[in-house]
């Protein structure tokens, strides 16, 4: 299976580079150095592409893989710009690194290898990213592969659209079913990244876009994870191992969102969430982290972190809000810690101005965030399907939404990062953001509905599966953090040990042992039993037969042979309900309908013109209403993918009869063009003139 990948290597390494170069340039030009810019490098890149899709679309320039490098290259010269102009910034006077501590054994065994953190950054992207490619590898199954479900229509046909018209606008993307409007938001950078392959792929938008999933999904999300690591815990080359793995361990993400939606922007925003969580940390100085090596930034520092974090925010906001949600909700502890810490040390010098200062910030940002939520939220329910005290459980366990397995090393570090944040003091509040998540995912897994849940949850439609997706944002650097006390626990033990028994070498060996035992169980036992369920779930999704399918083997075959069969600009006729608006995504051909509207709706009430044409085409002659309609649209063809529709008993999937399961006989407006096996392409002849 994973040889048929081989050949779409270099696509894969182009998009890796779209995904690194143009953050690295931005970085390297405003001033940033250091191999952490490496692991936050994506979050940038995604936000380069993403306003570089918005600015072109306005000054009307195509979007595409010329436009994109230039753009970055502008972009990077604006950043040298920026950065002469702000100080270089360093650290506020009299901060200096905490001191090490010589009770820790991680401390004393790095004290004089430096290569160390780096080192374990490595191991933990390399051991997180091959157990996350080959796990969404073995899902996807082959390249062309595709997820069979709902919002996949609209994604996979988003892709072309970027492609086709070289829109890649986050203000506009959703023109492509809408096409009037003169704003149509919808979060573009997902189709963007994934555009700038499909010709290196074959001009394949499903090559494509699983690429895009394997680099995002498999690369991005372990690099971020552990920068985040990096901010909270420090330089331990332990907990920079621990965090690649954990990376690669949950069921809820990045596997969980493959199949539910599937919600592809959601896995991106995810994906670099931990950057920006990161870099606001490091914003609010050391009282937040338990990184002793960490120092209080001076004003341009400041200036320097918050510009950076805007940056990264706006790339949320061009790939999935829905990630800065999240983060609203751990930045809630996260703050109020910091001011705190700011508030009390005003007090009690007894420093009136600063202490007023602070009281105004609360207000301030107390506001903000209550504007902001209320701004995000929607008024789409999921309704619950649980029990409060089991979807609580799930949520601890990482078995949300039904999962039956538990990844149990996980939720043994997680109780142990959890003990040590607390008995440490400075991670309280990652403790308290993490039980919060739990709670919101309770709150849409069970909770009563009413106001009060739809202004908690509403801002993820009250999805459980989107508010599973954000443990790990919490989880990961608590197991980090565990498994990091853990091995000094352990190594500390074996010390003692062996210095009472007199051997001082062993004494030495204690904590690289310690630390190669538990990592050597955790990575193994993370994958175990975990993800099996995950997994079936996620193939069963992915294959071409099922009773959901949106396109089978010959749907798809038939698709393929159509830039044969027709010339390009020939509108054809599709029910969208059966697979037929992927003709757009997968041979380049436009469609009557690009996505699915509402199940509930008829078609006559949403376009009375369509749905002459999709019950009346098959008898049609000249000066009927479907041949109105067929000339009104430009319609020469129609597909016939049968009565197999992605929701079975969708009411508006019925009204295109005259498009469903063919008889030719009875059909004396439509010629038989090809047949994939019950997949069929007529040609429009009924309304010629005689």
């Amino acid at each position: 299976m994973l040889t048929d990948w081989w050949p779409h290597l270099p696509a894969f390494l182009v998009l890796l580079a779209f995904l690194w170069l143009p953050g690295l340039a931005l970085l390297w030009a405003f001033g940033q150095r250091g191999g952490r810019t490496l692991l936050t490098a994506p979050a940038f890149s995604v936000a380069v592409v993403g306003l570089t899709g918005v600015v072109l679309d306005l000054v009307g320039v195509p979007y595409g893989v010329l436009s994109q490098v230039l753009a970055a290259v502008v972009l990077t010269g604006l950043a040298w710009l920026v950065g002469r102009l702000i100080p270089r910034g360093g650290h506020a006077a009299g901060s200096s690194a905490a001191a090490p501590d010589p009770a820790d054994p991680e401390a004393r065994f790095g004290a004089h290898r430096r290569w160390l953190f780096p080192a374990g950054a490595a191991a933990g992207l390399v051991i997180g990213a091959v157990l996350l490619l080959r796990r969404l590898a073995s899902v996807i199954g082959a390249p062309d592969a595709m997820a069979q479900r709902w919002d996949n229509i609209f994604h996979l046909n988003a892709i072309r659209y970027v492609v086709e018209t070289g829109n890649g606008s986050t203000l506009t993307l959703n023109r492509l079913v809408n096409p009037d409007s003169a704003v149509a938001l919808y979060p573009a950078a997902w189709h963007q990244l994934a555009s700038l392959v499909v010709p290196l792929s074959g001009d394949s938008v499903l090559v494509a876009h699983n690429l895009t999933l394997l680099a995002v999904a498999g690369v991005v999300w372990p690099a971020s994870c552990i920068f985040l690591v990096r901010c909270l815990v420090g330089p331990s080359a332990v907990a920079a191992v621990a965090a690649g793995t954990a990376a690669a361990g949950f069921s809820v993400f990045p596997l969980g969102l493959m199949a539910w939606g599937p919600l592809f922007p959601n896995i991106l925003a995810l994906a670099i969430v931990p950057v920006s969580l990161g870099l606001f940390v490091r914003l609010l100085g050391p009282g937040v982290t338990a990184d002793r090596t960490a120092r209080t930034p001076d004003a341009a520092g400041r200036v320097r972190l918050a510009a950076s974090l805007v940056v990264t925010l706006g790339a949320l906001f061009v790939s999935q809000p829905n990630a800065f949600l999240a983060l609203l909700v751990v930045a809630v502890p996260l703050a109020a810690t910091a001011w705190w810490l700011g508030f009390r040390a005003a007090a009690r010098a007894r420093r009136l101005g600063p202490s007023l200062g602070l009281a105004a910030v609360a207000v301030v940002a107390v506001t903000a965030w209550l504007l902001l939520w209320n701004v995000l939220t929607t008024s789409f329910v999921w309704e619950p399907s649980t029990t409060v005290a089991r979807a609580a459980g799930e949520a601890l366990l990482y078995g949300a939404n039904g999962r039956e397995d538990v990844p149990w090393v996980l939720v043994v570090l997680t109780a142990a990062g959890i003990y040590a944040a607390v008995a440490r003091r400075r991670l309280r509040w990652l403790v308290v953001a993490h039980l919060v998540l739990v709670y919101l995912y309770a709150v849409a897994a069970a909770g009563e509905e009413g106001p009060a849940r739809q202004w908690l949850v509403g801002g993820w439609y009250t999805d459980s599966y989107r508010l599973a997706a954000t443990l790990p944002l919490t989880a990961v650097p608590l197991i980090a953090f565990g498994a990091a006390h853990v091995v000094a626990g352990l190594a500390a033990a074996g010390t003692a040990l062996a210095s009472f028994a007199g051997r001082s070498r062993a004494a030495r060996a204690a904590y690289p042992v310690a630390a190669l035992v538990l990592l050597g169980l955790a990575v193994p036992y993370s994958q175990v039993e975990s993800l099996t369920q995950a997994t079936r779930w996620g193939k069963q999704y992915y294959a071409w037969e099922g009773p959901e399918s949106i396109l089978n083997r010959a749907e798809y075959e038939l698709l393929q042979d159509l830039d044969e069969l027709t010339e390009p600009g020939d509108v054809i006729a599709v029910n969208p309900w059966n697979g037929g608006s992927l003709a757009y995504a997968v041979a380049d051909r436009p469609v009557t309908q690009y996505h699915v509207e509402s199940p509930d709706t008829e078609l006559r009430a949403l376009d009375p013109e369509l749905h002459a044409l999709a019950t009346g085409i098959g008898d049609a002659a000249p000066g009927t209403p479907a041949c109105a309609a067929a000339e009104e649209l430009d319609v020469r063809w129609v597909l016939d993918f049968g009565t197999q529709f992605i929701i079975p008993h969708a009411q508006q999937a019925r009204d295109y009869s005259g498009l469903n399961a063919v008889d030719p006989a009875g059909a004396p407006g439509l010629a038989l063009v090809e047949r994939e096996g019950p997949a069929a392409l007529y040609e429009v002849v009924g309304c010629d003139a005689p």
